[in-house]
């Protein structure tokens, strides 16, 4: 049987969304990896740095799971929500920024937990160092392996069921090839433009140091995100694919 034509057009228009989308985010993409880079360089060069950020290691290593799900919460949930209300809101808030940030605290906290895990797994599987022979495996695996099957539609679908007002009916009726062309894919997409990179550089850390890169890279764009969203309001795509590279939780223009 050959393939659809009309289904592989949406494919590739849905891999072109997903491009525009890192095209018009491209700036603070840049700016986030330009300072992941930093902190790596200054880890390898600089003694004092490196002490600091050992101990920070360490101290998040004893938490363990839930220190590493309580540190993604605050990255992902809190701090997000709180550049929101005072960079985008002017402080305003609203019962729906308070909603908003229980929501991504309980999401970002499960998939703290979950990081945390796959990371060791990770070192486990592969080893530890920053050889190509070490990081390019752990990429492929995390990029191609737990991004697709995982993370994205973790995201993807627990954003669009946060904008159907939990509405499990109306997210199962969505659920058919073009929710994976309109949504998922393009989302797909921008986690590779921003992760691929950025995930480079955390696995070029030792073991113990790369969740708090992770969680620094969370925090860190989830304050950039207030600048990018007024770039994409007028584009549900955009700001479908910003929710879930980011990733924040935020209503769909759409809707």
């Amino acid at each position: 049987m050959r393939p659809d034509p009309s289904f592989l057009a949406s494919v590739k228009e849905a891999f072109r969304k997903g491009l525009r989308a890192t095209a018009q985010n491209l700036p603070p993409i840049l700016a986030l990896q330009a300072l992941m880079g930093v902190i790596v360089v200054l880890y390898y060069f600089w003694p004092p740095f490196t002490g600091v950020l050992t101990r920070l290691a360490v101290w998040q290593h004893w938490g363990g799971d839930l220190g590493n799900g309580l540190a993604a919460a605050l990255a992902g949930g809190v701090l997000s929500e709180l550049s929101l209300v005072y960079f985008q809101d002017r402080g305003h808030w609203t019962w729906s920024h308070l909603e908003n940030l229980c929501f991504k605290f309980a999401i970002f906290f499960v998939s703290g937990c979950v990081v945390f895990e796959f990371y060791r797994f990770q070192a486990y599987w592969w080893g530890q160092g920053a050889s190509l022979s070490i990081v390019l495996p752990k990429v492929i695996c995390d990029q191609f392996g737990y991004t697709v099957l995982f993370a994205s539609p973790y995201y993807t679908l627990l954003t669009r069921w946060h904008v159907l007002r939990y509405s499990g009916s109306r997210l199962w009726a969505e659920l058919d090839r073009h929710f994976l062309t309109e949504r998922f894919l393009p989302v797909l997409v921008v986690n590779w433009m921003f992760w691929i990179p950025a995930i480079s550089l955390v696995y070029a850390m030792p073991t113990i140091l790369q969740p708090p890169l992770y969680i620094f890279a969370t925090a860190v764009w989830g304050l950039l995100v207030p600048a990018v969203m007024k770039q994409n309001s007028s584009s549900s795509v955009a700001h479908d694919s910003v929710a879930a590279a980011s990733p924040q939780m935020l209503a769909d223009p759409a809707e």
